[in-house]
């Protein structure tokens, strides 16, 4: 997730923070990770239900999906 020109890495033992820009980190992950919002790049696998408008985590976290990346998801 990006806030402002932080840039929070949520994993599975805790968080990692830096500062950057959230699409040149988009463009060294897999193929399957998705853009959801322009705050937030999410691994499927950690999913744990869809909506058209939101996702479910598996840590609980509920994240919205901006219009623009709805159809993609």
């Amino acid at each position: 997730m990006s806030m402002d020109k932080k840039i929070i890495i949520v994993k599975k033992d805790g968080k990692e923070e830096f500062y950057g820009k959230l699409k040149s980190i988009a463009e060294n992950l897999p193929a399957d990770f998705l853009m959801i919002h322009q705050s937030y790049i999410i691994n499927p696998s950690n999913v744990s239900e869809y909506s058209y408008e939101m996702v479910k985590m598996l840590n609980g976290e509920n994240l919205n999906i901006s219009k623009p990346y709805r159809k993609e998801t």
